[in-house]
């Protein structure tokens, strides 16, 4: 517990978010996916299994919440784990899930 006490109470809020945000298997499956490669909205809604609008709502909860890069290519948005944060969470959902 020592080791929170100096953190700011709005850090560990917002920890507190991107946690329960991963809450859900459908946003933990579209992640695994995009720990190894960046996808298009469809071919991620194909490799998960998951509707395209249900894949697209996910990808906006990630988005905002700063988990995910996203980079134009013509009419098409391809999606990444953002950088700064791909080691940790692609290495603690890999862990937990094999």
């Amino acid at each position: 517990m020592d080791a929170l006490r100096g953190q700011d109470a709005a850090a560990l809020e917002r920890a507190g978010e991107v946690f329960s945000l991963l809450w859900a298997s459908s946003r933990l499956r579209i992640l695994v996916a995009l720990c190894d490669q960046e996808l298009c909205v469809g071919d991620l809604a194909a490799a998960v299994d998951l509707p395209q609008p249900t894949v697209s709502q996910q990808l906006a909860l990630l988005s905002r919440a700063g988990l995910l890069a996203r980079r134009r290519e013509g009419s098409q948005v391809h999606y990444s784990v953002e950088r700064k944060t791909r080691d940790f969470l692609c290495g603690a959902v890999h862990a937990l899930v094999g």
